[in-house]
């Protein structure tokens, strides 16, 4: 059975367009999609909170937007901490008092066969792409139903958290197809709830991000050497993602969907029909396609 559900989710967001007194969080802001929402926010004329694990990103962030020193504030943040999340929240709201837009940003790529990666590389992209996104909830969500303005949370997912199993991408597709369901739950638990707040997922898909050399965030003693075929498909599709969107120009569509209150934040609609197969696929009860390898990033 299909639920109409008729709430500001399908209506121009009103906090947009008093963009000025509005605060926006974004983890994973040191770099790629994260720092090109953060100069858009920026531009818009919010407050913007960028947070990340990668010291050296958030400086580049700050010193690239200097000209909004009294609009920009930077912290260390690692996601999978709940306690560091926790502090996070109760520092943004003593300094701000109130969250309109939440982005849980913040991801990682694991790659490669699904039984042949080790388990730590597993926890680690559970870790920050899933309990990352969890924590913000967690610490975040109940502060802004109190805070009595309008308020949205936006989490990153990706075009294969929609997709079917990609070759080489069970660790990666299984934590945004994770992210997509909790969304999904999310944006409906929200409608039950007194106040403005709601959700929306973003779907990426081929974005200029260093995702795929998530590695450099990680001691060298736990990277894993691939096989040549899974060697061959990342080098492939990390070339791919090089010449894709700039964050820039992506955050301008993402921000562009939020004005006109979407669920569904997926810029690039180039991957539809392989959606729309999928679907098919499911409905009709068709096995996967082996021969069939998807092209993809956050």
């Amino acid at each position: 059975m299909r639920v109409n559900h008729s709430n500001s989710l399908q209506q121009k967001d009103k906090f947009m367009t008093a963009s000025t007194k509005r605060v926006c969080v974004i983890t994973g802001a040191g770099s790629g999609i994260g720092a090109g929402l953060a100069r858009y926010a920026l531009q818009y004329g919010m407050q913007v909170i960028g947070a990340d694990i990668d010291a050296d990103g958030l400086e580049k962030l700050a010193a690239g937007n200097s000209g909004h020193r009294d609009r920009l504030s930077t912290r260390m943040l690692d996601i999978t901490d709940t306690d560091a999340v926790a502090d996070f929240a109760e520092w943004v709201y003593a300094e701000h008092g109130k969250v309109n837009l939440l982005f849980n940003n913040a991801g990682v790529l694991v790659d490669g066969k699904s039984w042949e990666r080790p388990l730590r590389d597993w926890r680690w992209i559970i870790d920050v792409n899933l309990m990352g996104v969890v924590h913000g909830l967690h610490h975040f969500v109940p502060r802004m139903l109190q805070q009595g303005e309008p308020g949205r949370i936006i989490n990153t997912a990706s075009i294969g958290g929609l997709l079917g199993g990609g070759t080489f991408m069970s660790p990666y597709q299984a934590t945004k197809h994770a992210v997509t369901v909790l969304t999904e739950s999310l944006y409906k638990e929200l409608a039950q709830e007194p106040g403005e707040i709601t959700a929306s997922v973003l779907c990426p898909a081929e974005v200029a991000t260093g995702i795929w050399h998530s590695d450099r965030l990680r001691p060298a003693d736990q990277h894993v050497k691939l096989g040549a075929a899974e060697q061959a498909f990342h080098d492939v599709v990390a070339n791919n993602v090089a010449a894709g969107t700039t964050p820039d120009e992506f955050a301008a569509q993402v921000f562009k969907g939020i004005e006109a209150g979407q669920f569904w934040l997926i810029p690039d609609t180039g991957f539809m029909p392989m959606l729309e197969e999928r679907t098919a696929d499911i409905a009709q009860q068709r096995n996967p396609d082996v021969n069939t390898r998807v092209d993809f990033d956050r």
